[in-house]
């Protein structure tokens, strides 16, 4: 069977947890990110696809700006944790809620949050692209209806 030689191989098919994550289910997420967080830095990397002093500090700016705030369950190192590893794996909630050991409303939520928190400090580390469209897609009615601004997102505006 085609399938049970990837996995025995580590590589990974419909979104599922690696293989190589799998000593951490019967703990959970917490433990799981302590274990990355104190790890080498290369588990960092690898796992949430982010240096451990720029983890930190996004999560610094997050909570200082008081755009997240720990939880009775969750630490906002584990929020975040949680979406860098959903988006830096292209995984589905379902494959995080085995890893992390919370229901996918948990799970939804949480990200949902981190997601709201980085777009509203987007701004501050990400520069806008220039508010004038360029003559040449103005001129061409092949490309001007595709970059006209319609409206602007509510986070421009602040």
């Amino acid at each position: 069977m085609e399938s049970s030689d990837d996995e025995k191989d580590g590589v990974m098919t419909n979104n599922q947890v690696p293989r190589a994550l799998s000593h951490c289910l019967a703990s959970g997420g917490a433990k799981f990110v302590d274990e990355v967080l104190n790890g080498q830095s290369e588990s960092c990397l690898d796992n949430f696809r982010m240096d451990k002093l720029v983890f930190y500090k996004l999560c610094d700016i997050l909570h200082s700006r008081g755009l997240l705030r720990h939880t009775n369950r969750i630490k906002i190192e584990e929020q975040l944790a949680i979406f860098l590893f959903i988006v830096g794996h292209n995984l589905r909630t379902r494959a995080v809620q085995e890893l992390f050991r919370y229901s996918g409303e948990t799970i939804s939520r949480h990200f949902n949050n981190v997601l709201n928190a980085i777009v509203a400090i987007s701004l501050d580390f990400f520069e806008p692209p220039w508010p004038e469209v360029p003559q040449e897609i103005l001129e061409d009615p092949r490309l001007y209806p595709y970059f006209k601004v319609k409206y602007l997102p509510r986070v421009l505006l602040l």
